[in-house]
């Protein structure tokens, strides 16, 4: 399996700071045209509503890559992980497996729905729901496509999620990187650290992110975690 836990060195070359810089001043032009217009336009109330969600969705945005790139940071000094208890299995990978019809059909081995895991809650969270990305089939413009499918198991102490790795990723990123650098679209949303920061939040549970190869020049993500100790 390919894994790395998204350390400084990978992801801080001069070509990828600069790159930030860039997405980062992103949602600051719409921010200030928004303004302007408020500010020197006779708009109307719903022209200024209009306005106003703009603002708020990209405040949101840049939001995001602010956290992402705190996360990232407090992953490459071993503080990413604040709190750990017991955590149902089932329960949140029903959580983290998306809605409705594009929700990723999972499919459990033997006594695997009824595992435990022990961590931080809210980080397996995010780690599950970047797996389940990973492996999803989101519909096209026509309407193809559909949910990604996922298998979980347990082996020797261990959980373990495959599934897999969406066509959709797989065209655009280079599957070799994908635990080890920043990914550009369409891997990388945000700022393209997710992948690093999901590989550091396994590492961090004593568990692993990674892909394989399957038959026919296939490509599998799996996700390993320990069960709850006494549960082995």
């Amino acid at each position: 399996m390919n894994h790395s836990s998204g350390s400084g060195p990978t992801g801080s070359s001069p070509a990828w700071m600069s790159k930030w810089a860039h997405d980062l001043r992103g949602p600051l032009a719409p921010i200030q045209s928004a303004l302007f217009l408020l500010r020197h336009s006779g708009s109307d109330a719903n022209e200024r509503d209009e306005l106003f969600e703009l603002i708020d969705r990209q405040m949101r945005r840049l939001t995001g890559m602010i956290d992402e790139i705190g996360d990232w940071v407090r992953a490459d000094q071993g503080r990413l992980l604040t709190r750990s208890g017991p955590i149902d299995l089932a329960l949140i990978v029903e959580a983290s497996r998306g809605l409705g019809a594009d929700a990723v059909e999972v499919r459990y081995g033997s006594d695997a729905e009824n595992a435990c895991l022990e961590g931080d809650a809210s980080r397996l969270a995010n780690l599950l729901s970047t797996f389940f990305w990973l492996v999803s089939a989101p519909r096209d413009g026509a309407g193809n496509g559909g949910p990604g499918a996922a298998t979980i198991a347990l082996h020797r102490g261990e959980v373990q999620l495959t599934g897999p790795l969406s066509p959709a990723i797989r065209a655009g990123s280079d599957v070799a990187s994908l635990f080890t650098q920043p990914q550009v679209a369409p891997a990388g949303d945000g700022l393209g650290l997710r992948l690093l920061i999901a590989s550091a939040i396994a590492k961090g549970h004593g568990g692993e992110l990674g892909t394989r190869t399957s038959g026919d020049d296939g490509v599998e993500v799996v996700l390993r975690l320990p069960v709850r100790e006494g549960q082995a």
